[in-house]
């Protein structure tokens, strides 16, 4: 099939790419002409393990196409996918500027009969809105969210746990199975309403399990328990699971925050109290103040302190900074009075654009040097490999504060440091 992504961020690039490992031919448009010249060279403007590597092939194979122009890159496609950002505005309410409009502009340049399948996560009024300015029969509109992890978009794109296709179209539904034969997952087929809140249902329970872990952890912490035996001991429920039980200073990024927020502001706009998952993102918001307490516990004023924050992006595996945990905590710091030195291996460098009062490397070490404590922010795997003895030298202090639980407890207090975790007795 002849297929166009509209965006070109982790879903649209993810997505098209899965495509085109399938079989199908796939075009790219982004308004952004920078994009797109380094996409057309096979370079990605963002982070993210294998799809760089399998950008370059496929751009060498003359299976993908790259467009910054609209209207030739609509000429002859039968399914466009729609991954334009749906961020949030200060009040929680999406910003559905850019949506809106790219489906205004797919109205004004389609020729022929086309399948509008909506990927970006949108609420239902934004849904609304589009179905109205593609009110015609020409067009044949869909909902097909997606459940990408950053650090795991193409392989999620690759195998999907499942495949959510919300429409009331009957040639859209066709077209769409089969585009998904050659995918081994569960398909649902329902109406457009119930996929977007599949969509938002999922990213609120993953949000509600993450701040009921970090509950308990901080009451682990106040008697004297060990959470990971509490989570381990739980999440062998088979009712529960184990996933998304690790404990730590909160979730962060540009998925499970804007999303539980939005369907908190959405409901109340209609009327619905969302309780439950409005104290979810209230417990996320203050979780990382853990990190204040326990360096204040230890070093009490943390005015001229020399603080070093290992790990920026909002996850290991990604530079993506947005709502990342460390900078909240880098806030409160220099409001503190704080010194900081600051590492990660990726986003060391947009770090560098935003952050003017700090020493930032990609080196650990250097970062290390001379501080009096050390806060994990980022659950990059690599700092568990660390060499500590080396870092315990260079520190002028010995305070590590592990708010990602990923460090071994044990050999770090045997090396001479004081050791705080979340929960971890």
């Amino acid at each position: 099939m002849n297929i166009l992504i509209v965006g070109t961020g982790y879903v649209g690039l993810a997505t098209g790419i899965a495509l085109a490992k399938k079989g199908h031919k796939v075009r790219f448009y982004d308004k952004d002409k920078e994009k797109i010249k380094l996409l057309k060279k096979g370079k990605l403007f963002f982070f993210e393990p294998l799809l760089q590597e399998a950008l370059k092939e496929f751009t060498k194979n003359q299976n993908v196409f790259f467009f910054d122009n609209l209207k030739e890159a609509l000429e002859n496609i039968e399914i466009v996918f729609v991954c334009v950002g749906t961020p949030i505005l200060k009040d929680g309410r999406t910003n559905s500027k850019d949506i809106e409009k790219a489906i205004k502009e797919i109205k004004k340049y389609a020729t022929k009969d086309l399948v509008v399948a909506i990927k970006s996560t949108i609420n239902p009024k934004v849904y609304t809105s589009i179905k109205n300015i593609l009110a015609s029969s020409k067009f044949h509109l869909s909902v097909n969210p997606e459940f990408l992890r950053e650090g795991s978009a193409l392989n999620d794109s690759l195998n999907p746990s499942r495949i959510v296709i919300g429409t009331e179209n009957e040639y859209a539904k066709k077209i769409l199975d089969k585009l998904y034969a050659p995918f081994e997952a569960p398909k649902i087929f329902t109406d457009p309403m119930s996929a977007i809140l599949t969509k938002y249902a999922s990213n609120a329970f993953l949000a509600m399990k993450i701040s009921f872990i970090n509950e308990i952890a901080n009451l682990s912490d106040r008697i004297g328990a060990n959470i990971d035996d509490i989570a381990l001991g739980t999440g062998l429920d088979p009712r529960i699971g184990k996933d998304y039980l690790k404990a730590g200073i909160g979730f962060g990024g540009s998925c499970l925050p804007k999303d539980t927020k939005n369907m908190v502001k959405y409901a109340k706009e209609i009327g619905i109290r969302l309780d439950l998952i409005n104290s979810v993102n209230k417990i996320n918001e203050r979780q990382y103040k853990v990190v204040i307490e326990k360096l204040q516990k230890h070093l009490v004023s943390l005015k001229s302190r020399t603080i070093a924050i290992f790990g920026l992006s909002f996850k290991g595996d990604t530079d993506d900074l947005r709502n990342s945990i460390s900078l909240k905590i880098i806030k409160d710091l220099e409001k503190e009075g704080a010194i900081l030195r600051l590492h990660d291996y990726l986003a060391f460098k947009k770090a560098k654009k935003i952050i003017n009062n700090a020493f930032i490397s990609d080196i650990p070490y250097f970062v290390a040097e001379g501080s009096e404590a050390i806060v994990i922010a980022t659950d990059w795997k690599e700092y568990s490999h660390l060499d500590w003895e080396k870092i315990r030298k260079l520190m002028k202090g010995n305070l590590i504060i592990d708010g990602r639980n990923i460090l071994d407890k044990d050999l770090l207090k045997k090396i001479g440091f004081v050791y705080e975790g979340i929960g971890r007795k």
